[in-house]
């Protein structure tokens, strides 16, 4: 779980660096953070400390270690690894025009291992970060819709607060629709996978 989500902090950097677009999350916040001049981990604290409210009335068995570590680190982890791209000249790189090449490179391998390691991290069983816990309560009330379509239904929901927020930002759209609604239409086909793949090779060894 750890590990995941180190990794989803340093993937979610370089899909800010090449700027074809984020999960849906990430969008959202980047782009309310921007509105109201705040950095993206900053924002990610204070909203997912509101979903956290919903997690404890309907899904306390949701909460675990994972829930605090993903709340508070991830905005943090992927700033951090932003600054050390801009002091590295990765930053200033792609943004040269003849860096299209190595963006599209970059934007396929990060959006590839974010999916992984997300997917990872929400069945690890240790806890979700309260964003991630709203759609499995609602999967919770009903059943008879696969969780991956009540996912990209609510990972849509966030992408389109992004964009509202984006429409009063004087900097403009923080991140591209594109790898948003990749990963909108990704994640939750990942997370049923993996966790089929889990069940079968790792966590059956708890028992």
């Amino acid at each position: 779980m750890i590990i995941s989500i180190l990794g989803m902090g340093l993937f979610l950097s370089l899909l800010i660096e090449v700027n074809f677009g984020t999960d849906p999350c990430s969008f959202m916040n980047r782009n309310v953070a921007s509105r109201f001049g705040l950095t993206l981990g900053n924002l990610q604290v204070i909203a997912n400390a509101v979903m956290f409210i919903l997690s404890l009335i309907f899904a306390r068995n949701l909460i675990g270690f994972g829930t605090f570590f993903n709340w508070i680190c991830i905005g943090y982890i992927a700033d951090f690894f932003c600054a050390i791209w801009k002091r590295a000249g990765l930053h200033d790189f792609l943004q040269l025009a003849e860096s299209m090449n190595w963006r599209i490179i970059i934007f396929a391998f990060a959006i590839f291992f974010f999916v992984v390691t997300a997917a990872t991290y929400m069945n690890a069983q240790l806890g979700v970060a309260p964003y991630d816990a709203i759609p499995m309560i609602i999967s919770g009330w009903i059943s008879k819709v696969p969780f991956f379509i009540i996912r990209i239904c609510y990972d849509m929901l966030a992408i389109t607060i992004g964009v509202c927020a984006s429409l009063s930002n004087p900097k403009g759209m923080q991140g591209s629709l594109l790898g948003s609604i990749i990963l909108a239409l990704s994640i939750g086909p990942a997370v049923t996978i993996v966790g089929k793949w889990m069940r079968a090779h790792v966590l059956r060894f708890d028992e």
